[in-house]
């Protein structure tokens, strides 16, 4: 099941102009790739709220790929299984890459974590997945 994409500004954050130049993507990024999966997804939420259209969506998967993690490692299938479907339907329109972030290297990464939870082996350690970003 898939929750409805929302694509408006929050309307008490201000607009964000250049997202991809933001300190809160380079520190969730940061966050994230050193296993911080819910901190990441902190540091993401004010830059998602001053976000709008396909921008506010792509943020939006990154966010979801950090708790769907985070849902892995504390081994709740339903939760893993939720938030995949959501980070495929909001980063797939993205690949290969979006702002540097090789989206199709985070989408191959997780699909091993959904088979996993899948599986009900819970192999995988959820730490071990890392988003590459290229700057310009």
């Amino acid at each position: 099941m898939t929750g409805p994409i929302n694509r408006r500004r929050h309307p008490a954050a201000q607009p964000v102009a250049r997202p991809w130049d933001d300190p809160r993507l380079d520190e969730g990024l940061r966050l994230f790739n050193d296993g911080h999966h819910w901190h990441a997804h902190e540091s993401w939420e004010p830059l998602w709220m001053g976000l709008e259209e396909d921008d506010k969506v792509f943020v939006q998967g990154l966010i979801m790929s950090a708790a769907m993690l985070h849902q892995h490692g504390r081994k709740v299938g339903n939760g893993v299984r939720n938030h995949w479907a959501n980070v495929q339907l909001r980063l797939e329109p993205h690949r290969p890459a979006k702002w540097g972030v090789d989206v199709d290297g985070l989408l191959g990464q997780l699909r091993r974590y959904a088979e996993d939870a899948e599986s009900g082996h819970w192999a995988l350690d959820c730490k071990a997945v890392r988003i590459a970003r290229r700057k310009a």
